[in-house]
Parts: structure tokens; sequence; C-alpha cells
């Protein structure tokens, strides 16, 4: 753990050097990151901005490792909560962390859907009220490849496209599915992630990112009080599989984000069924007036660091988890992993949309291709 750490702390002194300098360069850097336990070497990317803003990457899941970014006084810190070493990311306990979920991100009740009449069985990860349900793609999901990797560099941003190939009846789907993943770091200090994939037999697909954030910076224990304004007026109520049960107005319950608020604004009214379900604040809203363009979803702010982000995304749905499971036993790249120590920005459809027909369809047939954008836009103030 000590190596860990140390690669951490070098990874830290290099941005703070890189941030304090004039006229750096806009570059993608490619360097080992170590080898999984099945042999396979894995690769890290450092996307840099003339500003000397970076974000990493790595094949390992298609994972955003780090994403450094200025506070008000111009110091750089990480804003990703989660591991910095291809072992723990490999073996350590949040298995997800950084990575992309598919080919179904979030849950399918009783792990099975049905297109066209014929019913497919998913390989089970969960078992919730004696109900098998998949979660974030299986036991083998797409955070459990190497994926291929191409770096990418245009005049005004710098990328990874990472590619993979989920051959027909893996987990359970069906179809082989060629998919795409690309990350962008533009000189706006924009994160733009695209998502495409293409299928030859009816399949369903759901990608996301799986990043955990603290805009207060590397250590910082409590995300909680964080600012956030989400565009939506009605929140989804989960029932015991953590599936939608039915959709609710915000207002006068805890997930009224319509204005800018503290996110633990009602963190100990547990008199509200989606917090008792949950165990704490983990919610899922549908995003207003919502026509499949890139618009905006959420506005998360950090008073302390002057850092913020503003996520645009194609998706009909935004979701986020607080830690609230995290216990201190994980040990991150800035040691214990702690209770609301950091939280998602995640974009997608609803959970178990393959089947509740009233929300947007998650069905890919041949012939069509699958499109997401989702972007994080960072500032400060």
């Amino acid at each position: 753990m000590a190596i860990v750490r140390h690669w951490y702390l070098l990874l830290l002194l290099s941005a703070a050097g890189l941030c304090s300098c004039d006229g750096g360069r806009l570059s993608v850097v490619s360097s080992d990151f170590g080898t999984l336990s099945t042999g396979e070497q894995t690769t890290l990317y450092t996307l840099t901005n003339r500003s000397g803003a970076r974000m990493t990457v790595c094949d390992y899941g298609a994972r955003i490792v780090s994403i450094q970014v200025p506070d008000r006084d111009g110091v750089l810190g990480d804003v990703v909560v989660g591991y910095g070493d291809i072992a723990s990311f490999e073996k350590g306990a949040e298995r997800f962390m950084g990575c992309v979920i598919g080919r179904y991100g979030n849950r399918i009740n009783h792990a099975s859907f049905s297109i066209d009449g014929q019913k497919y069985e998913l390989v089970p990860n969960e078992l919730r009220d004696g109900v098998p349900v998949q979660c974030h793609g299986g036991p083998e999901g797409f955070d459990r490849f190497v994926w291929e990797s191409t770096p990418l560099q245009e005049k005004d941003r710098v990328g990874v496209r990472f590619q993979r190939v989920s051959p027909d009846g893996e987990q359970g789907y069906p179809g082989n599915l060629n998919c795409s993943v690309t990350y962008w770091w533009t000189e706006e200090n924009v994160c733009r992630i695209e998502y495409e994939a293409t299928t030859d037999r009816p399949t369903v697909v759901n990608l996301s990112n799986h990043t955990v954030f603290n805009l207060k910076g590397p250590g910082d224990r409590y995300v909680m009080n964080h600012l956030m304004q989400v565009e939506s007026d009605t929140y989804v109520l989960a029932n015991r599989q953590l599936c939608p049960d039915r959709l609710l107005p915000v207002e006068g319950s805890p997930f009224d984000f319509r204005q800018m608020r503290r996110v633990d604004y009602r963190l100990d009214n547990y008199a509200d069924e989606q917090l008792r379900i949950a165990n704490g604040m983990s919610g899922c809203w549908i995003i207003r007036d919502w026509d499949g363009s890139l618009r905006k979803v959420v506005d998360l702010y950090a008073p302390e660091s002057g850092r913020g982000v503003v996520t645009l995304s194609t998706e009909p749905a935004f979701l986020t988890f607080t830690g609230r499971t995290f216990d201190g036993s994980q040990i991150g790249k800035c040691g214990p992993m702690e209770k609301y120590c950091g939280m998602l920005l995640e974009t997608f459809h609803v959970a178990d949309s393959p089947n509740q027909p009233e929300f947007p369809s998650t069905v890919l047939r041949p012939g069509e291709t699958y499109s997401s954008i989702t972007e994080w836009h960072f500032y400060v103030k």
C-alpha cells in the first residue's frame, strides 16, 4: 500500500508542477499500469490540456482513474474518489470505481427480460428479498475486461477510444455487441464521454460511467455538504430489488433539488420511503422534458474549494449514490474511503426499463446504432 500511495503522491506533485507552468502542451501519454492476476498488461493514459489540468483513464474496464482540476486559488486537485492501482481496481471491495458499466447499467429485476416474445435469462449477481437481480451487467460485466485502446489528439482536445466486442450470450445477453467508449479532455476542462454500439441480434443496451466525485479534492471525507441542483420534477421510488416501483413528484420530498441545496439538507428525514429503502441518500431522477438531445442534467458545487461541475447528457435519467455503504475498510488512493466520502453523477436509462414499457426503450436492433453522450463541464468560482 505504501507503493500505491507513493505513486499517487508523485501524480499529485506532477500535477502541481504542471499547474504552475505557463505554455503547457496538449498531450495524451500512455504508461504501464501493471499486470492483472490473469497476466494481462494494462495501460494508463494521461490526457493533459495546456493549462495543466488533466484526467487519467485506463483500459481495464475503460475506467476513469483521476481528474485534476483547479480550485478557486488555481491549485490542482483530484476530484475522483477511488483506487489508484490496478490490483485494487481488480480485487478491491468497491468493484465498479470509475468504470464503464454494461451491457446494462443498474439493475434488471428477476435477472430476465423479453424481446419480441423471447425471454432471456441473465446471470444474476444479487439476491434481494429472495429475488435474483442482475446489477451492472452481471458478475462478469464490462468492468472486468481489458478494452482495446487508441489514443486520439485534435486541435483543442485529446482523448482515448476504448473498444470491445461483447459476444452473443455474454452474461445472458443476446447478440454480438460491438461497442466503443471515447473519453475526450478539452482545453476548457470538459470531459466528454461518447458511447456507441451495434448488434447483430436484438438486445438491450444501457451504458454509463461509475466515477465517484468529491469536488473538495484529495482525501476529503464528506461530500454531503456539496450543493446540488437537478433538472427534474420527478424521482423514482424503488422497490425491494432497488428497481422502479413508481414515480413521485420531488416537491415536498428530500429529492427536491430544483434549486441549489446541500445534498444532506433532509438526510435525517427517514420518514421518506426512498431514504429508508436505500438506507440513506441514493436517488434517481427523471430529466424534465427529455427528448434525447444533449442538455443540462445536474450542477454540483463545493463551496469550500470553489470547484463545480455541470453534467450534460442525452440520457433520460440521473442517479447519485453518496457512498452510504463505504465504512473506511476500503482503502483508496488517499486512504480509507468512509461513508459519504463521494458521490456518483451517473446518467443512463432507468433501472429495469426492459421490463417496464412506460420508460424509454433500451432495445437495440441490427442496423441501428446506440449512441449516448455525457459531458462533465468543470468550473471554478
